[in-house]
């Protein structure tokens, strides 16, 4: 599937899908590249602004 195939349907997801859409992806990327993303304290950070990003209300 191409990109510009996916694009339409990225932008029908809610606020909080599309940080788990990014999570998931970067997650895919650095296992891709051999990276491992073991929790630690930058982690942890990440995943509090994550969690804080999803609760937010922003207007689209």
């Amino acid at each position: 599937m191409l990109l510009s195939e996916l694009l339409p349907t990225v932008n029908q997801l809610s606020h909080q899908d599309k940080l788990r859409l990014i999570h998931f992806l970067l997650l895919a990327v650095a296992k891709e590249e051999g990276c491992s993303l073991e929790l630690t304290r930058e982690v942890d950070s990440a995943n509090e602004l994550l969690q804080q990003l999803a609760s937010t209300d922003v207007a689209g």
